[in-house]
């Protein structure tokens, strides 16, 4: 009881009770799955048609509810677009339901405003430079090794060597 208490003080707005009000309808349906599929050393009760796992209310498999849920967490004004570990962070306050994890990474991922903006780690490429052009066959060639292959008679590399005008091995 205390829980509950405490999140419908932290659940103000009229989404967090329409949440609430769909997560009531649906859980009496999934009560008895969610009871099977967790161990008995997890803390799992209901209590007003919500069931609550390790203090967090779980989310029915409802596809509308999971996309609302993710969406009041990430798409908000207040809240900005977090990444998916802040988002992960946010949304287990509150909420579990299986694969949550997976569903918040697909979700940062289909964002558009999020892959915009999404700073890149990798370096900057490096300037080109060309190989000048060759003045006819055979006159610059390039050298490759294929090495450490299974042993076959003896031998366990390969050298190609390439004619850079023809083209020519």
């Amino acid at each position: 009881m205390i829980v509950e208490v405490t999140m419908l003080k932290r659940m103000t707005t009229t989404d967090d009770l329409e949440i609430m009000k769909e997560i009531k309808r649906n859980n009496t349906k999934e009560w008895e799955v969610v009871q099977t599929l967790e161990k008995n050393d997890v803390l799992l009760w209901e209590e007003n048609g919500i069931v609550y796992m390790k203090g967090r209310i779980y989310v029915p498999n409802n596809k509308k509810l999971k996309e609302k849920i993710l969406q009041e967490n990430h798409d908000s004004v207040d809240i900005g677009h977090p990444g998916q570990q802040q988002m992960l962070e946010l949304i287990k306050r509150n909420y579990w339901w299986p694969e949550l994890k997976k569903d918040i990474k697909k979700y940062v991922q289909g964002c558009f405003k999020c892959q915009q903006n999404k700073v890149q780690h990798q370096r900057k490429s490096g300037e080109l430079h060309p190989l000048k052009i060759s003045q006819g066959p055979w006159q610059k060639i390039s050298i490759n090794i294929i090495g450490l292959l299974p042993r076959s008679n003896r031998i366990d590399a390969i050298m190609v060597i390439v004619d850079r005008s023809t083209k020519m091995i």
